[in-house]
């Protein structure tokens, strides 16, 4: 879950330069270092070391399981349909 969230506010820095509300770097609520809901090492749920739904030596059913939590996550939200489908084509990558 670390990289497809770190992939998101990557993309989200790059693409979103024009509106600081949708930068992680400016708003506090998308950043994982200030927000411990989206930041996997202060989140038990999207930890995939701590959450074996997600954990890919544990779960073949892993990536649609991080997919299913990512969706949940405030990320999701301010992410437009394109950047949505640009995560998704990550997440099936790895």
């Amino acid at each position: 879950m670390y990289k497809l969230i770190n992939f998101a506010v990557k993309l989200m820095e790059k693409q979103n330069m024009q509106d600081p509300k949708l930068l992680p770097s400016q708003n506090p609520e998308i950043n994982p270092s200030q927000n411990p809901e989206i930041n996997p090492d202060q989140n038990p749920d999207i930890n995939s070391s701590q959450n074996p739904d997600i954990n890919p030596t544990q779960n073949p059913n892993w990536k649609q399981n991080q997919w299913d939590l990512f969706e949940e996550t405030i990320l999701w939200s301010n992410l437009n349909e394109d950047q949505r489908a640009m995560c998704k084509r990550y997440l099936k990558s790895l």
